[in-house]
């Protein structure tokens, strides 16, 4: 009964022995209002990520030379989330001079990342969190309700084919920047994926890092 609980809520759980559990990863929240984002001055987990080539990332590897500027989206067919990437595109050269490397992370899966970065000429790494674990650790993923998904498909789009799972999941938009310590430096979100962070926010804050 426990077991199917935590599994309803979002929580993989394993077992050595009938009803104890030795692991629990994050769990999935209900809507995004009901997210819980990682905060300033937490250590972020060394996850293992996949660039648009196919090959393992992780995020340790990004931030021990530099600064990195962590931007969670929710796909390549977002519209709002491509229109922010252009704004990031033009702020990536000065983030850059800054010492500091930007990264992009969706569900999108290997396949649909790639085209993603060919569609809209991406000129900073996108990195593939299909199966959302990113997203958890952070405590920025969410299920989208059947309504949602069904509304979506009339669109054309369609969450599985995006990220190649059926776990109708997404992030909530956010902008983190983690030291070359692995802390968190900065941290922004929101559940109203309509609104994204000023390019020129992330720059000033970037400059306030050593």
């Amino acid at each position: 009964m426990l077991k199917t609980l935590l599994l309803s809520l979002g929580c993989a759980i394993l077992l050595t022995a009938p009803g104890k559990a030795i692991a629990e990863e994050p769990p999935i929240a209900a809507a995004a209002d009901k997210t819980s984002p990682l905060k300033v001055g937490e250590q972020v987990s060394d996850l293992k990520l996949k660039n648009a080539s196919g090959e393992e990332v992780t995020l340790a590897s990004l931030y021990e030379k530099q600064p990195v500027v962590l931007v969670f989206f929710r796909g390549g067919w977002c519209p709002i989330c491509s229109r922010h990437t252009g704004e990031l595109i033009k702020a990536y050269p000065e983030m850059k001079k800054l010492g500091a490397e930007m990264v992009g992370i969706s569900p999108d899966s290997v396949e649909s990342s790639k085209a993603n970065v060919d569609k809209n000429s991406i000129v900073f790494p996108i990195l593939s969190d299909s199966d959302v674990s990113a997203a958890r650790a952070f405590g920025l993923a969410f299920i989208v309700d059947d309504a949602t998904i069904t509304r979506y498909k009339e669109f054309g789009i369609d969450l599985e084919k995006a990220s190649g799972q059926n776990h109708h999941a997404l992030p909530i938009p956010a902008v983190y920047i983690v030291d070359k310590t692995g802390k968190i430096a900065f941290a922004h979100s929101n559940p109203n994926y309509h609104q994204r962070l000023d390019t020129k926010t992330i720059i000033a804050q970037l400059k306030k890092i050593e």
